[in-house]
């Protein structure tokens, strides 16, 4: 996670000097239901572009980890609902939880 944090705020920076367009998230379809659009509703093409692609391997990684815990990997589910937020919090403690190795 700290990996895709720091991608991120690379993404973002270079997006931010080196590319001039930007995309507001809310003019996009269903963008009114995109969580981010709240926070930060003008974004650069590169960082548009860098959320669907580590999208993959961020779900991946949360999914095998709550196979570590002993919990199905449709717990994953709750991180794509439309209340982002009380996903996020219902998964957490799952992730913090000791392996079952």
């Amino acid at each position: 996670m700290l990996l895709y944090i720091e991608l991120y705020i690379v993404v973002a920076l270079v997006d931010q000097f080196l590319v001039i367009a930007a995309v507001d998230i809310r003019d996009l379809p269903l963008g009114h239901y995109i969580p981010m659009g709240f926070v930060d509703p003008e974004v650069g093409l590169l960082v548009l572009l860098y959320r669907p692609v580590m999208a993959v391997p961020t779900v991946a990684l949360t999914v095998r980890r709550l196979h570590d815990v002993g919990k199905s990997g449709w717990w994953t589910v709750f991180r794509i609902l439309p209340l982002l937020v009380i996903g996020w919090l219902y998964l957490i403690p799952f992730l913090c939880k000791p392996s079952r190795a």
